[in-house]
C-alpha cells in the first residue's frame, strides 16, 4: 500500500508487496508538470537504494515512460521522494511493505 502526498501522486502497480517482489512505480501530476524530475527511494533503514532523473513521468498511460522498477529487499516502509529539478512540484510517498 502507498500514502501519497504533494503534487506528484504515487502509485504502485504491484499490491500488495513482500519481501522479494519487483515494485512498478508511477506517477501522476494535476498540473502539467514539465520534465525532469528527480527521484530518490529510501529503505526502511533510511539508506538511498534508488536514485535517478526521469526525462519523462511514467503515468502507466499509453505511449508513457516505462513504470519505475525496483525490488524489496526486506519489510518496513521505503520513502519514495519525487520532484521537479526545475519547477516547484513535488511528491512524497511511503510504501508499506509486509
Amino acid at each position: 500500500m502507498v500514502e501519497s502526498s504533494g503534487d506528484i501522486e504515487t502509485f504502485s502497480k504491484t499490491d500488495p508487496v513482500g519481501a522479494g517482489d519487483t515494485v512498478q512505480l508511477i506517477f501522476r501530476s494535476d498540473e502539467e508538470a514539465s520534465p525532469p524530475f528527480n527521484l530518490r527511494i529510501k529503505g526502511p533503514a533510511g539508506k538511498v537504494i534508488l536514485e535517478r532523473v526521469l526525462r519523462e513521468l511514467p503515468t502507466g498511460k499509453p505511449q508513457s515512460a516505462a513504470p519505475v522498477q525496483f525490488t524489496v529487499s526486506g519489510t518496513g516502509d521505503y520513502k519514495i521522494e519525487i520532484w521537479q529539478l526545475y519547477g516547484k512540484s513535488r511528491g512524497d510517498a511511503v510504501l508499506h511493505v509486509a
